[in-house]
């Protein structure tokens, strides 16, 4: 069983029979996605924020998929993808990865990139309680690396990194971290915004955690604030912001940097690293940048007009913010301005992911992405007019984080001990066998849909299809022979549901206090891994506090004693 790659003529295929696979939209879908599907029925609050979270996570899919097809590719790069049909629909398409000695791989019609895996990465981090950046950061971050289609330069270098025992989430100081300013932490912060109860700043800080997990420049954080500020109008108001209210939005994310100078351990630690990298005072560039924010929103608005087709409209917004511009195409900062105006300026959610689908040169999947997040959380727009792939997932997430937001008790996503995990050492290393059946470390039990991996041509590595219990599907590197799960890596189940402040009464004035917790308690302790946890994260106060708290809780007093002995000495040091 350590070879998981024998052939089963009774596995499920990933693309179905002919009959069963998508087809492209009709006319009238094509060009009116609101007429395709009946527009939503709204009866009361609840299920207004309902059906806009879950239009916003589908259409965010949506546009990812479309415009995955045609990043970093050329006009007839594209027209090899499509064999020549127009980008206005999902199809099955091919692609490389694993780079140059990597496979040509099919991807089923809707098939993400980054962009939504990463967003799924972080939903599942986010719980009743808190957003558990240790859990994203230090599992979900490594493990992406072996199922990731795409991928920024820092994102990739920062969760490497992150594979490391001794790295922390807040000080994750990776080679050229300090100027990582694209829009890698942009494209995923949604399900803080999905999951906030007032829409009115409390997922701030959530968002400026995630995002310095991998992002060190305030170009990428701003532009992240940025971002997110503009989806909670979007999910508040059921309309996009006009320029005039990103302006404004603009004026409330400069204030931002105060969560992180007031925070306990962003302000220390973090941004006391950034200072110190950069040689100038984190305000300074804060500011700067700041004031790029708002050249952008009044360039993209300028000479903008009604009659304007989106296409029109769109290529004007490209040219004046350069995304065309080697070095641009990803910034942090003008992305997600080219995503709200995109969006404020369709009439309809496909034509505005059309648009930036089609858009050659520019960030396709990730602007297309954001401005589909957006334009779904409106009133009057219907679903997609085809499913992007594991809509069934999508919407269940959308529902839990809904529940979240109206203070209710929702399911948690089961994750190794932080106490005992250890990362897989390299991509293909995260598929494993777990009590004779295919896993993947820190996500759980998979299912695999082809019979047959990929296998490189000097057959050193593979790629394989498999679905994961909670409905994602993944496209993960293996090796020819999968080594058995790794000790202290298996999945703890949920803790029992704790009375504690829930997330909108965590940060009651909009100012940062504790709300970036640790993982929840799980019962059991090993001493000596809580030992070992505490050295290696003896920087951190709230992994310390965590430590102390778990050993107190549940291990003895002899326990105790010697955690807190050996912290003792090693901190007198």
């Amino acid at each position: 069983m350590t070879d998981a790659s024998q052939n089963d003529p009774e596995l499920p295929s990933l693309f179905g029979s002919a009959e069963d696979a998508p087809r492209r939209p009709t006319e009238d879908a094509t060009h009116s996605a609101s007429r395709n599907v009946e527009p939503r029925k709204i009866d009361d609050a609840r299920a207004e924020r309902a059906a806009r979270t879950q239009g916003s996570m589908l259409w965010a899919a949506y546009g990812d998929a479309l415009g995955f097809i045609s990043e970093l590719v050329d006009r007839k790069g594209l027209e090899r993808r499509t064999q020549g049909a127009a980008l206005d629909h999902l199809m099955i398409w091919t692609r490389r990865v694993g780079g140059r000695f990597g496979v040509d791989v099919s991807l089923p019609a809707g098939c993400w990139s980054d962009d939504t895996q990463l967003r799924m990465a972080v939903s599942r981090s986010i719980d009743s309680h808190s957003f558990d950046v240790e859990t994203f950061a230090r599992i979900e971050l490594p493990v992406w690396l072996s199922y990731a289609l795409g991928g920024g330069r820092a994102s990739k270098a920062a969760a490497k990194n992150l594979g490391k025992p001794s790295s922390l989430w807040h000080a994750n100081t990776f080679a050229g971290w300090a100027d990582a300013g694209g829009n890698g932490a942009a494209m995923r912060i949604h399900p803080h915004v999905w999951a906030s109860r007032d829409l009115d700043g409390d997922y701030m800080l959530d968002v400026i955690a995630d995002s310095v997990c991998t992002h060190g420049h305030p170009r990428a954080i701003v532009g992240a604030c940025f971002h997110a500020a503009t989806l909670a109008h979007c999910l508040r108001s059921g309309t996009v912001p006009d320029a005039d209210t990103c302006m404004d939005i603009a004026a409330r994310v400069d204030d931002t940097v105060r969560l992180i100078k007031d925070h306990p351990t962003l302000g220390p630690t973090w941004s006391g690293l950034w200072e110190q990298e950069v040689g100038r005072p984190l305000n300074e560039v804060w500011r700067i940048t700041i004031d790029e924010l708002r050249c952008a929103i009044s360039s993209a608005s300028t000479g903008v007009r009604i009659d304007d087709n989106v296409d029109a409209v769109y290529a004007g917004t490209v040219e004046r913010l350069g995304l065309g511009a080697r070095g641009q195409q990803g910034s942090g900062i003008l992305t997600t301005v080219a995503a709200v105006v995109l969006a404020a300026t369709a009439s309809k959610a496909h034509e505005c992911v059309v648009a930036a689908a089609n858009a050659i040169g520019t960030d396709t999947d990730t602007i297309a992405s954001m401005a589909g997040a957006l334009v779904g959380a409106c009133d009057a727009t219907a679903d997609p007019p085809e499913e992007p792939l594991d809509s069934t997932y999508l919407r269940s997430e959308a529902d839990r984080l809904v529940a979240i937001s109206q203070g209710a008790q929702a399911d948690r996503h089961p994750y190794p001990d932080i106490l005992t995990w250890s990362a897989p050492h390299t991509q293909a290393d995260a598929l494993v066998i777990d009590n004779g059946s295919l896993a993947v470390e820190g996500l759980g039990q998979v299912s695999r849909l082809d019979a047959d991996p990929m296998y490189t041509p000097r057959k050193d590595f593979a790629w394989e299809w498999v679905t994961t219990k909670f409905g994602q599907t993944l496209l993960i590197k293996r090796r020819p022979r999968i080594k058995p799960r790794a000790v202290g890596n298996d999945l703890a189940p949920p803790a029992e549901p704790r009375k504690q402040r829930t997330r909108s009464a965590r940060r009651p004035s909009g100012h940062a206090t504790d709300g970036i917790a640790p993982a929840p308690l799980d019962r059991g302790v090993n001493i000596d891994a809580a030992i070992q946890y505490a050295r290696e994260q003896i920087a951190d106060n709230a992994a310390l506090g965590y430590t102390v708290r778990r050993v107190a809780r549940d291990g003895t007093v002899s326990d105790l004693e010697e955690l807190v002995s050996v912290l003792r000495e090693d901190l007198r040091r």
